[in-house]
């Protein structure tokens, strides 16, 4: 742990103190399910989907923190250079800046573990959030010079960071300089990686971006440790979430030496997030697997054509998806197959994919596509 005495704030604590019992449980699940989705083997063409899909939902979470309505639909209308109506200039603004920033991530190396962070890094972040967004004394890539308030009563309270510029300029010279320091550059990454999230917002060095710049910092160190995913889905939970990530932020400045509150709300989304995303995963893989199956099935005329299709056809229908012989016939794409084949046919086809486990039949009299047939 650190202090530091500033000119009108008072001693200032940079602390790395939690209670052990109550974090290292989920510690160890967060390492666990990490290294679970690191060993999976995740082919080019899933990587190519889960990245895309996690970034747009998470730089719609982050904004959504702050108050931007964009969804993740049209978020990714925005990356693929569409001008979507309904939302104002601001929060488009805030959007095409988020991309930006997240397309940094990519470009971190997991070589470079544990990421160095520094002054520079920081201010062009910021800078790159908050470029041409209209409003406030915000000035992108500077620190501010005034009194700013976080947080409400209804969230554990109202904290004033430091309040004059020097202090914020020197604080976060011993920020760096801390969180850069042989005592933290060795401790577990989601750790190093909750704290600074922490410790640079109760800085708040900025007018405004202060949360959006931190969930970033936050996001270089796990990826730069090899964390896949994560990084980028936290936001996601902070938004569902967002109550308990102010209380979280409340109850942990109040106790100034001992940060529990936050590192375990911030580990309980990081199992959260990867457990979501291991099971997109493991979804994914099943999926390819199911394919390859039903190819030797059909190749070995265990099934016919026709059936192979259906087959294939229902793997791209949500896995809820269900259906009797009638709408087999009459319903598109289904329809494509059975439109001219009898009733007699078409219930052989759903007898034989029956008998064989790939579809199961409900106690409502529908099928369904059996994703477990493997295991």
């Amino acid at each position: 742990m650190k202090s530091f005495m500033t000119f009108k704030s008072g001693n200032f604590y940079f602390s790395e103190k939690y209670d052990s019992l109550q974090i290292n449980d989920l510690l160890i699940r967060a390492t666990v399910l990490n290294e679970t989705i690191v060993d999976l083997p995740i082919l080019p063409e899933l990587s190519s989907r889960l990245e895309p899909e996690i970034m747009y939902s998470s730089i719609s979470g982050t904004a959504a923190i702050e108050g931007n309505p964009i969804t993740k639909e049209d978020v990714k209308k925005i990356a693929e250079g569409q001008d979507i109506e309904g939302y104002t200039k601001k929060d488009k603004q805030e959007i095409i800046n988020l991309i930006k920033a997240y397309s940094l991530l990519s470009d971190i190396d997991s070589t470079k573990n544990p990421y160095i962070l520094t002054e520079e890094l920081v201010c062009e972040l910021h800078k790159i959030i908050t470029d041409q967004v209209p409003g406030g004394h915000n000035i992108p890539g500077q620190y501010r010079n005034g009194i700013v308030y976080v947080g409400d009563k209804a969230h554990g309270g109202i904290y004033t960071p430091p309040k004059i510029l020097k202090d914020i300029k020197n604080l976060m010279k011993e920020f760096v300089l801390w969180i850069n320091s042989d005592e933290i550059i060795n401790i577990d990454p989601f750790i190093r990686a909750s704290i600074a999230h922490y410790h640079f917002c109760t800085i708040h060095p900025f007018w405004d971006g202060n949360g959006r710049t931190a969930r970033l910092l936050e996001a270089i160190i796990l990826q730069a440790a090899n964390i896949k995913y994560m990084p980028k889905e936290l936001s996601n939970f902070y938004y569902k979430n967002v109550d308990d990530y102010y209380i979280a932020f409340s109850k942990t400045i109040k106790l100034k030496k001992d940060i529990t509150p936050f590192v375990d709300y911030y580990l309980n989304a990081a199992v959260t997030s990867l457990t979501k995303i291991k099971k997109s995963i493991v979804f994914f893989i099943r999926i390819f697997t199911l394919r390859n199956y039903y190819t030797s099935q059909n190749q070995q005329k265990n099934i016919s054509k026709r059936q192979f299709d259906l087959v294939l056809l229902l793997l791209d229908y949500p896995a809820t998806f269900t259906f009797n012989i009638k709408e087999l016939s009459s319903t598109p794409p289904f329809s494509f197959l059975y439109d001219r084949v009898s009733t007699q046919t078409a219930r052989r086809d759903l007898a034989k994919l029956s008998n064989m486990g790939l579809i199961i039949l409900n106690d409502k009299g529908k099928y369904y596509l059996n994703l477990c047939v493997l295991g």
